[in-house]
């Protein structure tokens, strides 16, 4: 785990020191866990549209490969 130092409005910094009270818990540890769900939250998903299922939304207008769907989406 990397140690850090964060400086933060001292309003948000009593909302956590009475939440981790109310929680039994550390500070650092629920600092953790919003930094976690943050990351969570806001960061792609590192998949590429390749590994994605195909939606079933009915027939191929065109003979398209799903390749070249996929192709013609990027090209855009």
């Amino acid at each position: 785990m990397k140690a850090i130092s964060v400086h933060v409005a001292e309003d948000d910094y009593q909302g956590f020191k009475v939440l981790a009270n109310l929680r039994g818990r550390p500070i650092a540890e629920l600092l953790r866990e919003a930094m976690a769900a943050y990351l969570k939250r806001e960061s792609p998903s590192g998949r590429s549209l390749r590994q994605i299922s195909a939606h079933e939304s009915g027939r191929m207008l065109c003979g398209w490969t799903r390749e070249e769907i996929f192709d013609e989406m990027l090209e855009r």
